[in-house]
C-alpha cells in the first residue's frame, strides 16, 4: 500500500507541476489576448470555444474516465481499446462537423465568429485524440508520457501565439496555431503510446463499437449533462447581455478555470488506484479515496481564499482597468471553486464504485436549477448574477453528491471531520486577503503573505498534522533521482 500510494503521490506531482508550468504559458498569452484584442473580442473567442466544446461531449463520448478505469483494472485491455476508441471518436466526429457546419451558418451571427468556429472544429478533432492517449498514459500510470505531450502542446501554441499577438494578429491566426500546435501535440502521444503502451492497430467491428457504445453510455450522458451545466453561463450570457459582459465574466471564469488542472491531475492519478483498490473491499477504497477527497478540498479552499482575497489584484494586473466589473465576479466564483473541487472528488469516487447513472441525473437537476436562477439573475446582476447562481448550483450538487454516496458511508469516511479544520483555516486566510487588500499592500508582498497565512493557519487548526508533513517531506527527499528521471 505504501508502494501505491508513493507511485500516486508521484504521478499527481509530476501532473500538477507539468500543467503549472504550461498554465503559466496559457495566461500569459491570455493576458496579452485580453488587453491587445478587447473585451468583445474575448467574448467572441469565448463563445465560440464553449460553442465547439458542446459537441466535444459527443466526440469524447465519456471515454476518458471510462478508460482510466478498465485500463486500470486490465492494463493488457490498453492496445484493443486504442483501436476501438479511435473509431468511435472518429465516427461521431465526423457526424458533428456536418452538425456545427450548419448550425455555425444559422444561428451564429458574423463571419469572424464562424471562421474562429470552424478552426476550433478542426482542431478538436486532435485535441480529442490527445485526451484520450493521455488518459491511457493515466491508466499506466506513466504521468511522464502525458507531461511530455502537455508541454510541447502548451509551449508551441503559447509562444506561437505570443508572437502572433504582439506582432498584430487577430484572433483568426490564435486559432490556426491552435490547430497546428494541436495536430503536432497528437502526433507525438500516438507516437509514444506505440512505442511505450502497446500495438494501437487491431481489428474493430461493429459488434466492438458496438459493445463500447453500450458500455460507456453512462460515461456519456455524463458529459452531456456536464458540458451542458458548465457551458450554460456563457450561453445565457452571450445571448442575453451581450459580448462584452460575457468577455467580463470569461476573464473572471479564464482565471479561476487556470487551475482546474490540479483537480484533473489529482484524478488521473488517483481513480486508477481507487478503480483497483475497491475491488479489494470497502477499507482499501476508503484509504485511497480519503486524501483523494481531502487534498483537493485543502488546494480548493486554498486557491479561493487567494483569488476571492484578492480579487481586485488579480483582475486589474493581469487584464487592465477594462476589466473592472469582473472583480465581484472573481470572487464569488472562487467561492465556488471550493465546491468544484470536492464535487469533483466524490464524482469520482462514485465513478469508482460504478454509480455513474447518479451522476448523471444529479448534474441535470443542477443544470435546469442553474438554468433558472440564470434567468432570474442574469437581467438584474448581469455577469455576478451568473456567477451567484454557479455558486447556488455547486451547493446543491454537494449535497446530491453525498446523498449519493451514502450518508453511512460518508459518516465511515469521516469526510465531516476532513472537512471542518480545512474550512476553518480558508475562511481566515480569505480574511487575511481581504485584510491585506484593505491595507492597500502590494499585490506581489500580499501573494506571499496569503501563502504563508494560508500555511500558517493549515498547520495550527490541525487540519495539516505532522505526520502528514512528514510524510510530504520525506516523499521531496525520497528518490531525488527518479523524481528527476520522470
Amino acid at each position: 500500500m505504501e508502494a501505491a500510494h508513493r507511485k500516486i503521490a508521484l504521478n499527481t506531482i509530476l501532473l500538477s507541476a507539468t500543467e503549472l508550468l504550461t498554465r503559466m504559458v496559457s495566461l500569459v498569452l491570455v493576458i496579452f489576448v485580453a488587453r491587445r484584442l478587447g473585451p468583445a473580442m474575448m467574448g467572441i473567442y469565448a463563445f465560440a470555444l464553449t460553442f465547439v466544446n458542446l459537441f466535444d461531449i459527443f466526440i469524447g463520448f465519456g471515454l476518458e474516465r471510462y478508460i482510466q478505469r478498465e485500463v486500470g483494472r486490465q492494463p493488457d485491455l490498453a492496445g484493443p481499446l486504442f483501436s476501438q476508441v479511435f473509431a468511435l471518436k472518429l465516427l461521431a466526429y465526423l457526424g458533428s462537423v456536418v452538425v456545427i457546419v450548419i448550425l455555425s451558418l444559422t444561428i451564429v451571427e458574423g463571419d469572424l465568429k464562424r471562421w474562429v468556429v470552424w478552426l476550433l472544429t478542426l482542431s478538436l478533432f486532435f485535441r480529442t485524440n490527445i485526451t484520450s492517449s493521455n488518459c491511457f498514459f493515466r491508466a499506466h500510470q506513466q504521468a511522464k508520457y502525458e507531461a511530455l505531450v502537455v508541454i510541447s502542446f502548451r509551449l508551441i501554441y503559447g509562444g506561437a501565439g505570443l508572437a502572433a499577438i504582439l506582432s498584430g494578429q487577430g484572433l483568426l491566426t490564435l486559432s490556426a496555431l491552435e490547430l497546428t500546435a494541436q495536430a503536432g501535440a497528437c502526433s507525438l502521444a500516438w507516437w509514444l503510446f506505440i512505442k511505450k503502451i502497446g500495438n494501437p492497430f487491431h481489428r474493430v467491428t461493429w459488434n466492438n463499437l458496438l459493445t463500447l457504445v453500450k458500455s460507456t453510455k453512462d460515461f456519456l450522458f455524463i458529459r452531456v449533462v456536464l458540458t451542458f451545466y458548465t457551458s450554460l453561463n456563457m450561453f445565457m450570457l452571450s445571448f442575453m447581455a451581450g459580448d462584452s459582459v460575457t468577455g467580463i465574466y470569461s476573464a473572471a471564469l479564464r482565471l479561476c478555470g487556470s487551475f482546474d488542472f490540479l483537480p484533473d491531475a489529482f484524478t488521473g492519478a488517483f481513480l486508477p488506484v481507487m478503480s483497483r483498490q475497491i475491488k479489494s473491499g470497502w477499507e482499501s477504497f476508503a484509504a485511497i479515496f480519503r486524501p483523494f477527497y481531502k487534498y483537493l478540498l485543502v488546494i480548493g479552499l486554498g486557491l479561493a481564499a487567494v483569488l476571492g482575497g484578492m480579487a481586485e489584484g488579480f483582475i486589474l494586473l493581469i487584464f487592465g482597468p477594462a476589466f473592472k466589473p469582473a472583480i465581484p465576479t472573481l470572487t464569488i466564483l472562487a467561492l465556488s471553486l471550493v465546491l468544484t473541487f470536492v464535487n469533483l472528488s466524490l464524482s469520482n469516487g462514485l465513478i469508482a464504485l460504478d454509480r455513474e447513472r447518479k451522476i448523471v441525473w444529479i448534474i441535470l437537476l443542477a443544470a435546469a436549477f442553474n438554468f433558472c436562477l440564470n434567468l432570474a439573475l442574469i437581467p438584474a446582476y448581469r455577469q455576478n448574477g451568473a456567477a451567484g447562481a454557479t455558486l447556488i448550483s455547486e451547493v446543491l450538487v454537494l449535497f446530491l453528491m453525498l446523498q449519493a454516496m451514502g450518508w453511512r458511508q460518508v459518516s465511515i469516511l469521516g469526510l465531516g471531520r476532513v472537512t471542518l479544520r480545512p474550512l476553518l483555516a480558508g475562511l481566515l486566510s480569505f480574511g487575511l486577503g481581504r485584510g491585506l487588500v484593505a491595507m492597500q499592500i502590494n499585490f506581489f508582498a500580499g501573494l506571499a503573505l496569503m501563502a504563508l497565512g494560508f500555511f500558517f493557519f493549515m498547520v495550527c487548526t490541525g487540519a495539516l498534522s505532522r505526520q502528514e508533513l512528514l510524510a510530504a517531506w520525506d516523499l521531496i527527499t525520497w528518490k531525488h533521482k527518479e523524481l528527476e528521471a520522470a
